[in-house]
Parts: C-alpha cells; structure tokens; sequence
C-alpha cells in the first residue's frame, strides 16, 4: 500500500485495478504522471493548512459536472394533444433574481450513482428550472439559487455546499445489489480518480462505457462488503435526521468517528474501526447542519422514490407524482399540470429527449455479466431485513412519515435478492 506526501493513503482499489492494465508506458506518460503527482501532493498540502480536507480518492464529488444547460429542453403544455403526447420542449431558466430571494428547493439525495439524475430531470421537466450539483461545478454563478440540488452526502462523494438554501429533502432509493453496479461503473468511466485534474479530463466519459467482468470482480474483492453497509448507512442517516452512525456496525458513533468515515483515503477500515472499538458510553449526535442549525430546519425526507419505479412505465408517472406532491404550490416553484406528467416521463425516459446520457446508454458486456456470489447476496439481504425490522416498528412509523413507504420498496428490494438467488444457483 502506497502513501502521498502528506499522509494522504493511496486507494487499494485504485492502484490494483491500474497496475492490472498496461505496464509499459512511454516516457512521455511517465512525466505527466509526475507532474500530476506533484500536483496532488500541492493540492494536499493546501487543504491541510487551510483545514479543509478533501480525500485524495476515487472520488466522483471532484467530477466536474457537464453542463447539458444549452441543450437540455423541458416540458410545455400543448392543449390540444392527448395524454401522453400533451407536451414539447422549451429552454430552460435560471430563476430571476426577484424570485431567487424567497425559492422554495429541494435536496435530491442518494447513494451514489443510485438515479438522481432520472429524477432531476423529471423534477426540471414538471418546472423548467435547473438543477445544480453538490459542487455546483458548472459555469454558472458560484452564489446562484437553485429549485434543486443534488448530493450524495455524508457519502465521501458528496459534500454539504448549498449552506440554508435547501428547504427539503427527497430521498431517490435504488436497489443495493443495482446500485453497487452504477457507482462502480462511474469510478471506471472516471478512471478511478485520484485528483480533480484526473477527474476533469475524464467527465465526458460517463455514462459511456461498462468495465470489463474482471475489474467488476476486483472491484469487488476491495470494496464490496464496506460499499453494502455504506448503503443502508446513508439511508440512516437520512432518515434518522441526521444522527451519526458507524458505518460497520450501525452503532453510534462521535463527530470525530464521522470525520473519518467521510474521508476513507486518510484512514484505513482498520484505523476506522479501531476507532469505533474504542468508543465508550456514546451519546447520540447528529449532524450540525440538520440539528442546531440555521441549515435545514428538518433532514429528513419528504417524499422517497424508487429508481426502478421511477424508469419503468406502468409506475414512472406515479413516482413524478410523488416529487410533484411536495413541491407544488412552493414559493417560486410552478408545476406543470397533472395531465402532462405521463408526457413528461415519456420525454424523458422512454424518448429521451433530454440530450443527457442515462444508464441505458453506457457500451461494454451485458449488464447481467457483473455478477454476485451467494455469499455477496446473503449480506445484502441481511442488511435489507436488519434495515426493514427497524422501519417496521411503530416508533419509526410515528418518527419518520416516510418509514412505511421505505419498508415497501425493502420488501421489493428483498424478494428481488432471493429470485436472484434462484437464478444464480440454477446457472450450470
């Protein structure tokens, strides 16, 4: 295992699935390579004396976004068309500065990789107002206000930017055994990135091209188990408003234990869980920007959709429903009427008028060569039922109005392990 200047630990990951590829490299690659290098240890050493940590990673939240603003269209009303086909794009806007001041928005979260997009752009279809990623890396103005924003927060991958600006949350939920596939398929397209320069150059490759079965294996060899638990982690977090939680084991765990676990390239799972061991007599916390904050007044999700819901036609338009719901009637936001939902799905999904690319449209081995193990299966359906005996309970139920909704989609989640199952133990 390797370290950068600086105490920066190397990803296993990274350097394992890149020592697999071409050994021989020209002299020419070798000196960019240096004087990438010498780069990332600047870059760490800035952010350690200006005490702001940014883990030199595989890290997707250092992906500067594409901005698709000039060719993304949304959704109009066309009165005399029928359901279905009632609508045609129009450029969309950035809310004026008269309406910016009182915009109601909406934080989109979910585990990395896990379908925010497909829910953005129904979100931008029903208003015809932008979206901004957690780094609002785009090239429009850094202290604009957005109707949304997108996150993977406290996942590594995303970070806590847009300050008081969020009103809500939405929770998007995907299934755990999918979900491991398209962040892993991200970090291949980026080419497991370990600065923001690598990143940079790498952007217009997402959502292009599936790695090879091989690099899924090893992929899965290292991050596999701690991926599963960071899946129902964030969902916790999320759900509980906030509070903080070990990744491991689920337990609560100190601001300081929380640090860590959002920064995996300073310390190892090791260093993480010795951490955890140590712990004694913890009290609950929660995250400062959900809990005695000027924030958000509440963390927890409004509403929750499923990804697999939202991209399949008998239930796509009701999951736009379900987002419709909680930010209709909001201060600066207009909806577009009920009977051009289907419309908008349509455009989006199944006609994929966006111009943005979607999982669907990524190259490579069939989807169902990124296999599991047995073994692999039985720990994502033992985090399923520890997560759906939680949410059942009615303490939960009077906690969290959204604790029923989620226990449905587990219950899915679950049956879908176990037909799984089926499958791969009938394979010759």
């Amino acid at each position: 295992m390797g370290y950068y200047k600086g105490k920066y630990q190397r990803d296993d990951l990274t350097t394992t699935i890149k020592h697999k590829r071409r050994t021989t490299q020209s002299r020419f690659v070798a000196s960019v390579a240096f004087f990438g290098s010498c780069l990332i240890v600047l870059q760490s050493s800035l952010r350690l004396k200006l005490k702001q940590p940014r883990p030199v990673y595989s890290s997707l939240r250092n992906l500067k976004s594409v901005d698709f603003s000039t060719m993304r269209k949304l959704v109009t009303v066309l009165e005399d068309k029928p359901n279905g086909e009632n609508c045609e794009w129009v450029e969309p806007v950035m809310v004026s500065e008269s309406v910016a001041a009182d915009l109601f928005s909406t934080v989109l979260v979910a585990y990395p990789g896990s379908g925010k997009r497909a829910a953005f752009l129904q979100l931008e279809g029903l208003t015809e107002l932008l979206t901004t990623d957690d780094f609002k890396l785009n090239d429009r103005p850094k202290d604009a206000k957005y109707a949304f924003y997108k996150t993977q927060y406290p996942h590594h991958e995303g970070i806590w930017t847009w300050g008081a600006q969020g009103n809500q949350t939405i929770y998007i939920l995907q299934n755990p055994r999918k979900a491991l596939q398209t962040y892993m398929f991200l970090l291949h397209e980026i080419n497991y990135s370990t600065s923001w320069w690598d990143s940079y150059n790498k952007v217009n490759d997402t959502f292009t091209t599936r790695p090879s079965v091989e690099e899924w294996k090893i992929f899965k060899d290292f991050r596999f188990f701690r991926e599963v638990h960071s899946w129902s982690w964030h969902l916790e977090f999320w759900m509980e408003n906030g509070l903080l939680r070990d990744i491991f084991t689920h337990n609560l765990t100190s601001a300081q234990n929380m640090h860590g676990l959002m920064n995996p390239s300073i310390y190892t799972e090791a260093e993480l869980e010795s951490f955890q061991t140590s712990l004694q007599n913890v009290e609950a916390t929660w995250d400062t920007h959900c809990v005695d904050s000027e924030d958000m007044y509440d963390c927890r999700p409004v509403a929750m959709v499923s990804y697999e819901k939202l991209i399949h036609p008998a239930t796509g338009p009701a999951e736009i429903g379900k987002m419709a719901a909680v930010i209709q009637g909001k201060p600066g936001i207009t909806v577009v009427q009920e009977d051009a939902w289907e419309c908008v799905w349509n455009k989006v999904v199944a006609l994929k008028d966006t111009g943005v690319r979607l999982d669907s449209d990524r190259d490579g081995p069939e989807i169902d060569s990124y296999t599991f193990t047995e073994e692999e299966v039985m720990i994502i359906i033992g985090e399923l039922n520890r997560l759906r005996t939680k949410y059942s309970s009615p303490t939960w139920h009077a906690a969290s109005k959204m604790s029923s909704i989620l226990v449905e989609y587990l219950e899915e989640y679950i049956a879908d392990q176990y037909a799984y199952l089926d499958i791969i133990n009938e394979a010759p």
